[in-house]
């Protein structure tokens, strides 16, 4: 039986680690962007509830027990402690489906997608948008270069827009031995801009369909 591929993990830290301890292969980790909190001063307890498009959030936030939360994804629903009120695939799901009376706190990075605040109070919801944490960039180191470019299989899971861009960019693209499987359409599409090819998209933008992915693509 031939080898697993090699999994190459440019998630921070933390997230990596725990997507690595469900693969049975070899994994090289390598992440391109570093959680710090910005500092900002709010208190979600001054608005009617909270909106949570990351896990990341939650850390920059004060405590948010008992507070309505609408969130992007089961991994924020497990880790904010809010009432949770809607846990939603995506940006456009959430903005689809929120019932709320406002005005709401959406909590985010300072890259980000979707216009949400926005969006949400043209229509009728009033919300506030903060940033609550920065993404800081970080290069790929040797052994995922290595990983990426020697021509080995290996497989490439990209799970934001903001990875896959600086993924692209560092990398200038991967050969056909790497399968790449993005998150959404939203990750294939900064990857296509980023280095003119396509990336395999998850038929739902979660981490078990992203494990199942990963999964499949494993055993060739």
């Amino acid at each position: 039986m031939p080898p697993l591929p090699t999994l190459v993990l440019t998630r921070p830290e933390e997230a990596s680690r725990r997507v690595a301890e469900q693969y049975p292969g070899p994994v090289v980790i390598s992440p391109v962007l570093r959680i710090e909190s910005a500092g900002a001063a709010v208190d979600p307890r001054n608005y009617s509830g909270v909106i949570l498009t990351s896990a990341n959030a939650v850390a920059a936030l004060p405590d948010l027990a008992g507070l309505p939360a609408y969130v992007v994804g089961a991994r924020t629903a497990a880790v904010c402690g809010a009432k949770v009120q809607l846990v939603a695939r995506d940006a456009e799901d959430l903005i689809k489906r929120i019932r709320a009376q406002g005005p709401l706190l959406h909590a985010h990075g300072r890259e980000t997608r979707g216009d949400i605040a926005e969006r949400l109070t043209s229509a009728g919801i009033e919300t506030h948008s903060v940033v609550v944490y920065d993404q800081i960039a970080l290069p790929l180191n040797r052994e995922a270069r290595d990983a990426l470019s020697r021509g080995d299989p290996a497989i490439l899971p990209l799970w934001s827009p903001r990875s896959a861009t600086l993924v692209g960019e560092q990398t200038g693209g991967v050969p056909a031995s790497v399968r790449v499987i993005a998150l959404s359409e939203a990750v294939a599409e900064a990857w296509r801009e980023a280095t003119g090819a396509e990336a395999h998209i998850c038929p739902a933008p979660s981490g078990e369909a992203m494990m199942l992915q990963i999964d499949a693509a494993a055993r060739g």
